[in-house]
């Protein structure tokens, strides 16, 4: 599968709300993903694909999301981006936030084996 392929795929599974099964299809066991900040008492890296769905259910369970949008994916080699926009709301604590971000993701034969995300200034 080609980087364009891989790409093409998480972007149509993000586009549908399948994200879990891009992680079962798309990414390595030993994925990496680093995120600019994490919730208290949790880890920007997630090490492993089932710390990397770990986190995807934290998010799922915690979030309730408004609008969310997907840009890309720009592709340069092993290497693709996504732009995601996005408005949601903490349920826990009803503080809601728009953000914006890229994420950088690198792949090795077929699959994703480190994403990592950079975020502009929250507002």
């Amino acid at each position: 599968m080609s980087v364009k392929d891989i790409a093409e795929k998480l972007v149509q599974h993000c586009n549908t709300g399948t994200e879990g099964e891009a992680l079962k299809t798309l990414y390595a066991d030993d994925a990496v993903s680093i995120e600019p900040m994490a919730p208290e008492g949790q880890s920007p890296v997630s090490e492993g694909r089932a710390a990397i769905e770990a986190k995807h259910e934290w998010w799922n369970n915690t979030m309730k999301v408004h609008s969310a949008e997907l840009e890309g994916p720009f592709i340069n080699g092993n290497n693709f981006s996504l732009i995601f926009e996005i408005d949601a709301e903490d349920t826990t604590t009803g503080q809601r936030w728009k953000a914006k971000e890229v994420a950088l993701y690198e792949t090795d034969g077929d699959k994703i084996v480190r994403e990592s995300f950079f975020m502009a200034p929250m507002g």
